[in-house]
């Protein structure tokens, strides 16, 4: 994108899911879901938010990432079922959304952007962009 418009600032971001040295990608249906759940239930979980932001113009090329840490609830198979069955995150990395149902599948979190959960670290991006000379307010 940024070779093709090089007067823009091109802003990018992906995230990946970690459980011990296991990356978990978007589970795509109900069965991976559930499996990611369970797996996920008692357990730290991280997520590492990848996050660029390039304009060839100005020699600007800024690549970061995000960690977060997310302690999941204990969590019943009744529960996931429930969850899985009210949100369907089948598209989502670690098979939950943070800023819906997911918050209750929680008991703790850590880390400096928890916007970087929903695989944009708003508050890391506001720093690049301000770092940069761009005016945000």
């Amino acid at each position: 994108v940024a070779l093709k418009h090089p007067d823009a600032l091109v802003i990018g971001s992906d995230q990946v899911v970690a459980i011990d040295d296991q990356i978990l990608g978007k589970p795509g249906n109900r069965a991976a879901a559930t499996a990611q759940l369970r797996a996920s239930s008692g357990r730290e979980v991280l997520f590492y938010t990848g996050l660029a932001v390039v304009c060839r113009r100005d020699a600007l090329e800024r690549v970061e990432v995000e960690p977060f840490s997310v302690h999941f609830r204990t969590l019943s198979d009744a529960a996931i079922e429930a969850y899985l069955r009210r949100e369907q995150p089948y598209d989502c990395a670690g098979s939950f959304k943070w800023e819906g149902l997911g918050i209750v599948l929680f008991e703790r979190l850590r880390g400096d952007d928890p916007t970087s959960l929903e695989g944009l670290p708003l508050i890391r991006l506001s720093t690049l962009l301000s770092d940069a000379g761009c005016a945000l307010l």
